[in-house]
């Protein structure tokens, strides 16, 4: 018998079952990644925008948990449209434990107290201008937090209820505010521009044809072949863990240029290369050939002695503060030229919202026109109060905002269009300010507010609105209304809020954070103060030479942008300009290159049905190396192995 296609009502995706596996994923991943980082030490699954913890758990739930309850009834398991509510509640959830949000808010916000000596004279020069709400105050539970409780003591929440309280309530609206943002901007990126959106490529063809039996994927013996390629390569380099007599296979080499001043890496990353070869060929040529005229850039800078004497902060790009301004003022010219073009959009959405009735139609939106154009204001102006009250004068919260939606919305156009997991800003909003205006206009509270940004905006290699843009992609698997998906992800976002705080306290208690991670117990913490405190003594002027290299970067950009528009077949995409040429894309071009290497060949020797064809190997190197590194944290995690990493994902 000819098998019918599934009543679209059936796939209605926010259920009561979608909730609960939705919410059972977000607390796992809000207790399990931070538990791996800070206990088994293993391979980062939460650090990226590919969500890799996320996608193991997805993995997880349709390779045996769904045929599992298959087995006991046919209305048990989980429709194509649950699954995919299911995945956007991990995803969103995957953003929230560690660099997100919560292993950098309890560990900045005690380390200003912890880590004051007598040498640094935090205690004099910071102290007394943090407000009492922002921070805990009981000294002893700090150095409890970072030394471990003695024995048989309850954990101290009373002193973190309000600092925890006003934090949420920061994190939640900056949350909302990137809600709305994206419900503004889906239907000009996914309808009228088509973006790839190649990161959630992988789960949307995992859930294909669920409802017959396990779904065409995984029979597809293509994909397995790509995914055994990562996999093997992964227990070989974990069981070196075990047994040191196993040779670990090693995929890179490093290149030192123009007298050994420029660094550059050959990685073999396969799930990059997985990623790589999904991006359209302009887009992957721009990110690879841009990286290399930076470091070429950079070289010729150091081999002259072109130097700046400016100190950014660890977060801006290392290759220097002049590269770093260069490519904020790309991400400007990226950001406010797509705005421009998306201004037709934008007018039917604010008419929309003002009650015109020729607006746009909202109908296949989580939210409505008018509740995201009047969310985002409420959301901005409970942001601009907090941050205002934080010490920040406020016209200079407007400039900080200003900075924090070019980094946000420009890394989150790389991610959807570039589909690259690996991307850092150029230079944090902090940084951004205090070059731009200098410390005086600042004073003494506004450096403490501005210091406090790194809990939310410096290290932003993962965050809440990348995530959330790639969910509504994903959310083209909901078929009729999808106005319920919103409560899903907030629910997502409670949930991994409460359970990763919940976890990162008793583990510090239990244990003392020193003991537990360096990078964010440690150097976070340090980092963040150490950069302002010399400002108190110390006052900076703005720096002319970050603004000619912002305007420099911003009028190279445009002009790309008018060869990319005016002449179709120019080859090259500028978003590598704006969002490829940091330093962390050291460790990702070379996958890159590879990826469109191979694309190029496919296509010019065999055409888009070659493409196809090859297209669930490069799947498959993808789910394989996800895969491999997911299942030895949980064999680390039985075994006690701390510290076996066998890559980045």
């Amino acid at each position: 018998m000819e098998r019918t296609e599934p009543d679209p009502h059936r796939l209605r995706g926010v259920t009561p079952k979608a909730l609960l596996f939705g919410g059972g994923a977000s607390v796992f991943i809000g207790i399990g990644v931070p538990y791996s980082n800070m206990i088994i030490k293993g391979t980062v699954l939460a650090h990226n925008f590919s969500t890799p913890a996320a996608l193991f758990v997805f993995f997880f739930l349709l390779a045996f948990l769904n045929p599992f309850l298959r087995q006991i009834h046919p209305s048990l398991p989980l429709n194509r449209a649950e699954l995919a509510v299911v995945y956007i509640m991990a995803m969103v959830a995957t953003s929230i434990p560690t660099i997100g949000f919560t292993e950098y808010v309890l560990p900045i916000t005690t380390g200003l107290f912890y880590f004051a000596t007598p040498e640094n004279n935090w205690e004099g020069l910071i102290h007394p201008h943090v407000p009492r709400w922002i921070a805990p105050q009981n000294l002893q539970a700090i150095r409890y937090f970072y030394e471990g409780l003695p024995e048989g003591m309850p954990l101290p929440w009373a002193a973190w209820i309000e600092p925890l309280a006003y934090w949420c309530l920061f994190i939640i609206a900056l949350y909302w505010v990137s809600i709305c943002t994206m419900v503004i901007l889906r239907r000009q990126w996914l309808e009228n521009e088509k973006l790839l959106y190649p990161l959630v490529q992988v789960p949307v063809e995992m859930i294909q044809g669920t409802e017959a039996n396990s779904g065409r994927f995984f029979r597809n013996p293509i994909m397995w072949l790509g995914f055994a390629a990562p996999f093997v390569i992964g227990n070989i380099n974990a069981l070196h863990s075990y047994y040191e007599f196993i040779p670990r296979i090693e995929t890179f080499m490093a290149l030192h240029l123009f007298r050994n001043t420029t660094y550059l890496r050959l990685d073999i990353n396969l799930a990059l290369i997985g990623f790589g070869y999904l991006l359209s060929r302009d887009v992957a040529l721009g990110f690879w050939l841009f990286f290399l005229l930076s470091r070429l850039q950079g070289g010729a800078f150091n081999f002259l002695g072109i130097q700046s004497t400016e100190n950014l902060s660890r977060f801006a790009n290392l290759v220097g503060p002049y590269m770093a301004h260069q490519a904020m003022g790309a991400m400007i010219v990226l950001v406010l030229s797509g705005l421009w073009m998306a201004r037709g959009h934008l007018r039917d959405v604010f008419g929309k919202a003002f009650g015109r009735d020729e607006g746009a139609s909202d109908a296949g939106e989580i939210l409505s026109y008018r509740n995201a154009v009047f969310g985002l204001c409420a959301g901005l102006l409970v942001m601009i109060v907090w941050l205002w009250q934080s010490g920040i004068p406020l016209w200079i919260v407007l400039v900080l905002l200003f900075a924090a939606a070019i980094v946000l919305i420009a890394l989150t156009r790389a991610v959807v269009e570039g589909g690259v997991s690996v991307l850092r800003t150029p230079i944090t909003p902090a940084d951004f300010t205090i070059s731009g205006l200098g410390t005086g206009v600042l004073g003494a509270s506004g450096l403490i507010g501005v210091a406090f940004t790194y809990v939310w905006c410096a290290n932003v290699r993962i965050f809440f609105m990348a995530c959330f843009a790639n969910g509504l992609k994903m959310a083209e698997e909901i078929k009729g209304n999808k106005r319920g998906l919103l409560w899903a992800v907030l629910l997502a976002v409670i949930l991994t809020l409460a359970s990763s705080i919940y976890l990162v306290m008793e583990m510090s208690y239990a244990h003392g954070g020193i003991n537990l991670h360096n990078f964010f117990f440690i150097f976070v913490p340090k980092m963040a103060f150490t950069y302002i405190a010399p400002k108190f003594e110390n006052p900076l002027p703005y720096s002319l030479d970050g603004w000619g290299f912002t305007a420099l970067g911003a009028a190279l950009m445009s002009f790309l942008t008018y060869l990319r528009y005016r002449f179709v077949w120019w080859p090259v995409h500028p978003l590598g300009f704006a969002t490829g040429t940091f330093y962390i894309m050291n460790w990702v071009w070379f996958s890159i290159f590879l990826a469109w290497l191979i694309k190029a060949t496919i296509l010019k020797y065999s055409g888009s049905g070659g493409y196809a064809r090859t297209r669930p190997f490069f799947l498959g190197l993808i789910l394989g190396q996800v895969v491999v590194a997911g299942m030895w944290l949980v064999i680390d995690y039985f075994t006690g192995m701390v510290g076996n990493v066998i890559g980045y994902l």
